[in-house]
């Protein structure tokens, strides 16, 4: 109950409150509260889509459910009133912490006479468990401040089925002191004119904000409170990827100095204070004014918004360095980096790429909806403000159950004969008789070989349906069950397809296997799980903002897409000495593309979630499995049909890990392959084209085969990311 209720006796069960108000007044009593679709839906175990269905009259709770949210439209109401709610009985009472700083200010039977803790008058008001007045309401006459006492254990109340993990917290329960709620301004009415992030540091006076542009300004913030409250009043934002997207909220970074600064902990908080009803101070101080975190909690990178805001549009991010932003995770920034120069890098990042809202994945996962936007509606106004466009992901679906990841509650009892077969390629080989008496083994990497070809991708919004004996249609997103053995496997060439006999496979690798083997020349597939209506080339656009962004920060380096051979390699020679911000920037780039591939299949981070052994499926339309399997294929495929061609000039692959390849060659340079004719391989610096690795003497290499261990791997552990 979270300090809302003191309980003397457990009272007896009993009836809800006589009939659930009519739906434009639960509306209503909700926006007048201040709160959030989310957190109604939160406090009654229920999804945002039923509250909606609620407050629209589509739907009506039954049971348990209408108890439960009936006792709280009657507290929201008798709060607005100024008068005493019913106390519920436990079974029937709603999830109070989830109404953030607003349980605090319930008033109920059971305190209707409690003397106030500062002036000692009646009042049937309670904060933070004990009799206070609201605010400012104490009578002028008589005011008496007494310390408050520590708060009193209660009874865990019981609640309905399906219960949230039991959350502890090392941080006493300290009530926040009463504080005006902080208005976000509405869309229109943002400035952008400072860009779109600040980098905090401790001054003399005060806190200082170092913007993108080189520019910094003072920010008199003591608190987290005063730090939103600054932040909203500054001009700071982005426009948005298209012109039919949501702009990104601002971000702020707090650095060493500035974190402490604000009296926040150093350390990065246990999982139980993560929990967007912990009792974290951060997220106190949010609650006092109004705020609150996203469901994913408190963490490196946390989004907070407005309990009546909407968490899409109405956000702040902040990246607090000392809880492992920018410096322990996949940006990888030294900490020698004065504040002025991360923001300077971090800004030319939000210009190339997007705002940073995490880490690179979790930006590249983002910007896949920032330029395929769907129509989205304000979830406390209803406003629509953005139309979104044409192949936008909307629906929100289960994974077909051999694309479900492990961990996915579709993957418990699935045996591994009925998972998708597709993965990258890893293997090796011993040197033929004829490549011994070559001197080297050279390595050479394929850039960004999951993205090469990635643009053609079909995607189908909406589920996989299950069809027996389909036949094969290379336009159509799916998994299918078919046999691949009819091509034909070279000893000396990886595998074609991973797994043998009948296997699941996506479309890319199926498409393949009836390009080399010809389509009448392969079984029909068994089964397949199918995407049926429309489809579009859903990751085009975000390709072609990548590989711009890529373009742009290599130039900046001295690299372009002109360059002859020897003048590029000569120019990678150099790169190790060359601005390491411009080369940390390339390494955020190229994560960014990688990673949000992988975030497409990414388990749950929700607090919630994080004790679940079987996980489900993620309430976001571009959490698509199958997609990243779909990527995994078209890559093996497009590196597969690479090494086939090379091979007809003699020149046939030693080892394979994913896009790192490892040669026998007689000079220690690449060109030996590139340049010769008929080969598949090009030296350049786009998706596909490839670029020298590490050159090791061919006894290295056959040491390594000795060892069981394949080469290519050991060199794409060591590659530079540069």
């Amino acid at each position: 109950m979270d300090g809302l209720f003191d309980f003397n006796a457990i009272p007896e069960s009993g009836p809800a409150p006589g009939g659930l108000p009519v739906p434009a007044q639960r509306r209503r009593l909700r926006r007048e509260s201040g709160l959030s679709v989310y957190q109604i839906a939160d406090a009654c175990g229920v999804s945002e889509d039923t509250v909606h269905a609620w407050e629209q009259g589509s739907t009506t709770p039954r049971s348990d459910t209408a108890a439960i949210y009936g006792h709280l439209l009657a507290a929201l109401k008798a709060r607005q009133e100024g008068t005493a709610a019913p106390e519920p009985p436990p079974a029937q009472a709603p999830d109070w912490a989830a109404l953030g700083a607003l349980r605090h200010e319930i008033p109920t039977q059971a305190a209707a006479h409690a003397p106030c803790r500062r002036c000692r008058q009646p009042t049937p008001h309670r904060v933070g468990g004990h009799p206070q007045h609201l605010g400012t309401r104490c009578p002028a006459a008589g005011t008496e401040q007494t310390q408050p006492a520590p708060p009193a254990p209660r009874p865990a109340a019981a609640r309905p089925a399906g219960p949230a993990p039991a959350m502890t917290s090392p941080y006493p329960p300290s009530p926040p002191a009463p504080t005006a709620r902080l208005a976000y301004p509405p869309l229109g009415a943002r400035g952008i004119s400072d860009g779109p992030l600040a980098v905090l540091e401790a001054g003399p006076s005060g806190l200082i904000a170092h913007l993108a542009g080189g520019r910094t300004r003072a920010c008199p913030a003591d608190d987290v409170q005063g730090l939103l409250a600054w932040a909203v009043n500054t001009p700071l934002g982005a426009a948005s990827v298209r012109r039919e997207a949501l702009p990104p909220g601002p971000l702020l970074v707090l650095t060493s100095t500035a974190r402490a600064r604000l009296a926040l902990p150093a350390g990065l908080p246990g999982l139980p204070a993560r929990h967007p009803r912990s009792d974290h101070p951060l997220l106190q101080q949010t609650r006092a004014i109004g705020w609150q975190t996203d469901a994913d909690g408190l963490g490196p990178w946390t989004r907070l918004h407005p309990t009546a805001g909407d968490p899409v549009c109405d956000s702040i991010h902040l990246a607090v360095t000392d809880w492992g932003a920018l410096h322990d995770d996949a940006w990888n920034l030294s900490e020698r980096l004065a504040p002025g120069e991360l923001a300077a890098a971090l800004g030319q990042y939000a210009s190339l790429v997007r705002t940073p809202l995490g880490p690179p994945g979790a930006c590249g996962h983002q910007l896949m909806r920032d330029l395929r936007p769907p129509a989205h509606r304000h979830t406390a106004t209803g406003a629509l403000l953005t139309p979104g466009v044409g192949g936008a992901l909307t629906m929100t679906v289960d994974p077909a159950p051999c694309e479900a990841p492990p961990g996915h509650q579709l993957a418990v009892h699935r045996t591994e004969q009925d998972t998708l077969a597709d993965t990258d390629i890893d293997w090796w080989r011993h040197p033929a008789p004829d490549e011994a008496d070559r001197a080297y083994a050279v390595c050479l990497a394929v850039n960004l070989f999951h993205l090469a070809g990635i643009r053609e991708i079909q995607v189908a919004d909406g589920p996989a349906r299950h069809a027996p004996h389909p036949p094969f249609d290379r336009k159509r997103p799916g998994s299918w069950l078919a046999d691949l053995s009819a091509v034909a496997q070279h000893p000396m060439l990886p595998p074609a397809f991973a797994g043998t006999g009948p296997a699941w496979h996506t479309t890319p690798a199926v498409a393949y296997a009836a390009l080399r083997a010809g389509t009448a020349q392969l079984k029909p597939p068994a089964e397949g799980w199918l995407r049926p209506g429309s489809t579009s080339p859903y990751l085009a656009p975000w390709y072609d903002h990548l590989r711009l962004a890529r373009l742009a920060v290599l130039e900046r380096l001295g690299i372009t897409a002109t360059m002859d051979a020897p003048d590029l390699l000569a120019a990678l020679a150099a790169l190790p000495q060359a601005d390491p911000l411009q080369r940390a920037l390339l390494h955020a780039v190229h994560a960014t593309g990688e990673d949000a591939l992988t975030a497409l299949a990414q388990p749950l981070a929700h607090p919630d979630q994080a004790a679940l052994t079987a996980w489900p499926t993620p309430k976001e339309p571009t959490w698509r499995p199958d997609l990243y399997a779909a990527a995994i294929a078209n890559a093996r495929a497009n590196v597969h049909r690479k090494l086939a061609r090379t091979a007809r000039t003699g020149y046939w692959p030693l080892a394979v890990a994913g896009g790192h390849i490892v040669y026998a060659t007689r000079t220690p340079h690449l060109t030996e392959i590139t340049e010769t004719p008929g080969s598949d391989f090009r030296i350049g610096i786009s998706p596909g084209h490839v670029l020298p690795v590490a050159v090791r003497p061919l006894h290295w290499y056959t040491d390594r085969c000795a060892e069981g261990t394949n080469p290519a791997r050991l060199l794409k552990d060591t590659c530079p990311s540069w």
